[in-house]
């Protein structure tokens, strides 16, 4: 059995609402992006038509524009491309195919009510696919570079690296102002809830088993 604490910890859901305080905290407003050898302000990333930022290794979140300029992709070594708004970013693939660049892409609107946690899984074992590669990366995207995407990443942190949900928010946040809408947040904490107690059954039944071997 878990020890109270770990019992108390376990039944102390989060929610969406907790995963907010992830959010007070922001990047500089002039900073680094990505084949930019200087910072730059939100202002000039609208003027160059690109807005985005590495928000872990090897794997950057973006708006839609910044997806459809290939010269720029090529230049910075992108792999990978994860459109998360395909219903908002129309985008031909085999244009990614002819420069070497795999796609993959779904449709989910950037309301509380869409459940962007159908792509979790999928989403996460595709990134972990880029990145296996010695020089994969990753370009994540949906319109803005804020919500869809932030929410595919966080999810991607929490099921392959072991970050929880306010963790992942917090780390994205140092370079980019990630923000998820409420309802994906809400998902980002059920994913969180399920995978503690998934930790907290493999760490009983290791209990379990350590207690008959002695």
């Amino acid at each position: 059995m878990a020890y109270c604490g770990e019992r108390s910890r376990l039944e102390n859901r989060l929610t969406g609402k907790d995963l907010q305080r992830a959010l007070w905290v922001g990047p500089e407003p002039s900073r680094f992006m990505p084949g930019v050898p200087r910072k730059t302000t939100q202002t000039e990333r609208l003027k160059m038509k690109r807005d985005c930022d590495e928000v872990f290794p090897q794997i950057i979140i973006g708006n839609g524009d910044a997806i459809k300029n290939m010269d720029y992709l090529l230049d910075i070594g992108v792999t990978h491309i994860l459109n998360t708004a395909e219903s908002d970013v129309r985008i031909d693939p085999t244009k990614f195919a002819k420069n070497g660049i795999c796609y993959k892409g779904f449709v989910c609107k950037d309301i509380p009510g869409a459940d962007i946690s159908s792509f979790f899984h999928e989403c996460a074992e595709y990134i972990e696919r880029a990145l296996s590669m010695r020089c994969g990366l990753v370009l994540v995207n949906c319109y803005m570079g804020y919500s869809r995407a932030a929410t595919i990443v966080a999810a991607y942190m929490m099921l392959k690296k072991n970050y929880t949900a306010t963790q992942a928010l917090q780390y994205m946040r140092n370079s980019r102002e990630v923000q998820p809408n409420m309802g994906f947040l809400q998902q980002l904490a059920g994913l969180d809830n399920n995978l503690r107690k998934e930790r907290y059954r493999k760490y009983n039944s290791m209990q379990v088993q350590i207690q008959y071997s002695i």
